[in-house]
């Protein structure tokens, strides 16, 4: 499970990792705006400017909670899917009680992966630190494969939703997910400016995710 709670926090921090290209703006109170702000405070480690344009952990949680779920949900036709993973040789019943006996831990362990992707000074302490310290790198990985283009907003008043198309370089883990659409919601602040909130298209992008990680356990030599 840490292998798979680690790549969950790399794909994460990956959307906000990588570029995102194709979108202009007239106003710092407008969506594209808060977008251009967040990837900036990503780029440049600005831990900041980050959690005003992103509600990080609102990010984390639900993003957990719905992937965890559908895993839940589907684990029979998963294990259909990948019979060679032992992972998924279990019942729905029994991933419900596992996925809740781990997820305090596991959304600690994904905050602290963030800390030190937007943090790379802070010296790890132990070995929970260090593996942490690993995903961040990881994600640094990803990052340098992965571009996304903003191909459209939808605004309604303080609510808009977001959507752009991610897209992996020819490299091994360019290949890992070669394109992706990808859907996040902003909510206006009392001062104005936009903030990411979660991912909206859990439900669409879970199965592209989970080959992904299958192929990165190969691509490691993980068995």
């Amino acid at each position: 499970m840490k292998r798979r709670k680690g790549f969950m926090a790399i794909l994460i921090l990956l959307l906000a990792a990588i570029g995102v290209s194709g979108y202009c703006y007239q106003s710092s109170r407008t969506p594209e705006y808060a977008l251009d702000q967040l990837m900036e405070g990503v780029r440049d480690h600005d831990a900041q400017k980050v959690q005003r344009y992103a509600d990080v952990s609102a990010i984390i949680t639900t993003s957990y909670d719905t992937g965890t779920a559908i895993l839940a949900r589907d684990i029979e036709r998963l294990h259909a899917a990948y019979p060679q993973d032992w992972f998924f040789c279990h019942d729905t019943a029994f991933m419900k009680s596992y996925i809740a006996d781990r997820r305090d831990n596991d959304l600690v362990f994904i905050h602290r992966s963030m800390e030190f992707f937007l943090t790379p000074t802070i010296a790890p302490i132990g070995e929970s630190d260090e593996q942490a310290k690993w995903i961040a790198g990881e994600a640094e990985k990803f990052a340098q494969h992965y571009s996304a283009k903003l191909e459209n907003v939808e605004r309604k008043g303080d609510w808009a939703e977001a959507t752009f198309l991610v897209t992996g370089d020819e490299s091994d883990y360019g290949r890992l997910v070669p394109q992706m659409t990808v859907k996040v919601e902003l909510a206006q602040q009392d001062d104005g400016h936009f903030q990411v909130t979660h991912i909206t298209n859990g439900e669409e992008i879970f199965d592209p995710i989970v080959k992904g990680v299958e192929d990165y356990w190969t691509l490691q030599g993980w068995q």
